[in-house]
């Protein structure tokens, strides 16, 4: 993510907690796939500003997503904090030793429905040109990757997130990065088959056209279809809570 990506993603947080919520932050762009394995963190002290924080809060963040085994830091001149080449791998320990219950599953779906759903209508509404040209290339990406699961998950992350990015506002955009992060996790473990991921209801087509036409009624109900059929696929896998 180059720098203009980190300052519409990252704004001030207030002082309490806020090294938690930092490194819950950088985790969230993680499992989102805004951060993909080799990608280097700015400077701490650039982080720091970004943030609005002190670098010692930004290093104890840092710390944290170390211990996670997500990041990693290197001296010298070539130096500095970079996503795990195998952080997939990681996030798959991670779902494994909190795997979803059922009910968690389908209160995500709902959560999808609400954000996702109203991002698509709303892109649907405001959506130019420029922006369907956009939307087709990354809907054609999700299509070409269904072979590699890793893959796909980056390539449908994108796509949702440019859904959001779409709808004009930055809370619909930053919930939907929070979603993203969760779907990672979700299916890190269980990504499902091919044929799973290429099911009518998976398949991206019908999204992108109701928001190409301008639909916002379509659009949102196509979403709604989109995010059963991955709750469905979800489900098989889930476990009921002991």
């Amino acid at each position: 993510m180059d720098d203009s990506g980190w300052d519409q993603h990252i704004r001030p947080v207030g002082s309490g907690g806020a090294a938690e919520a930092i490194a819950r932050r950088l985790s969230e762009l993680i499992g989102a796939r805004m951060l993909v394995a080799g990608d280097r963190f700015p400077s701490e002290k650039a982080l720091a500003e970004k943030f609005g924080v002190a670098t010692m809060t930004v290093r104890q963040s840092i710390a944290v997503l170390r211990e996670e085994g997500l990041v990693e830091t290197r001296r010298g001149a070539r130096g500095g904090t970079f996503v795990v080449d195998n952080v997939l791998h990681r996030i798959k320990e991670m779902a494994g030793l909190r795997p979803y219950t059922a009910s968690q599953v389908e209160e995500l779906s709902a959560w999808r429905q609400a954000i996702s759903g109203e991002a698509s209508a709303r892109a649907a509404q405001r959506a130019d040109a420029d922006a369907h040209a956009r939307l087709r290339e990354l809907a054609a990406r999700t299509h070409q990757t269904l072979p590699n699961a890793d893959d796909y998950r980056t390539a449908d992350a994108a796509l949702h997130l440019y859904i959001a990015e779409l709808s004009g506002s930055q809370r619909l955009l930053e919930a939907e990065q929070g979603i993203q992060s969760e779907l990672t996790h979700l299916l890190a473990a269980h990504p499902g088959s091919v044929e799973a991921r290429s099911t009518p209801g998976q398949m991206h087509e019908p999204l992108t056209r109701a928001i190409v036409s301008g639909d916002p009624d379509q659009a949102r109900k196509e979403f709604g279809i989109h995010a059963q059929a991955t709750a469905d696929m979800c489900l098989i896998f889930s476990r009921d809570k002991a």
